[in-house]
């Protein structure tokens, strides 16, 4: 059985606090800490899902975009609930907040954090979304020191 495959759009978010870079956490409502994130609706870019998304889900309209471009990618496998194997490819876009509001959709959504990297680490709950915040920061730090 060939199994099957999926794919969501998402945006990795942070935002300038006086005294430190943070990354918008979010808690789903399966119980795993992760970034905004789904699928595209019919006729919808990537960008215009990950936008959708992040105001769907933490209420944030407007983000500056680092790149036009999906910069991140993470790939990984899990058995739904029909035991079917499921290949989900998940494309991240990384964009600044203008904004530290939250407003989490809480049929989606149960609870969100600011996180610095290091707090980012302990609470998000795969270790594949570990290292998409990793090499996130990493781009976040080049980007901002080019400004």
């Amino acid at each position: 059985m060939a199994g099957i495959k999926d794919r969501s759009i998402g945006v990795i978010l942070f935002y300038k606090f006086p005294r430190s870079l943070k990354y918008l956490i979010l808690k789903h409502r399966k119980g795993h800490w992760s970034f905004a994130k789904g699928h595209p609706d019919k006729g919808e870019t990537f960008r215009e899902t990950a936008n959708r998304e992040l105001h769907e889900e933490a209420g944030i309209r407007e983000a500056e975009f680092v790149s036009k471009k999906v910069l991140i990618k993470e790939s990984y496998n899990f058995f739904n609930n029909n035991k079917d194997k499921v290949s989900k490819t998940v494309s991240y876009f990384i964009a600044g907040s203008n904004t530290s509001k939250v407003k989490i959709d809480k049929k989606e959504i149960i609870s969100y954090k600011w996180c610095t990297l290091k707090a980012g680490e302990k609470i998000i709950t795969f270790s594949e979304s570990r290292r998409v915040l990793r090499k996130a920061d990493r781009i976040v730090l080049k980007y901002l020191s080019g400004k």
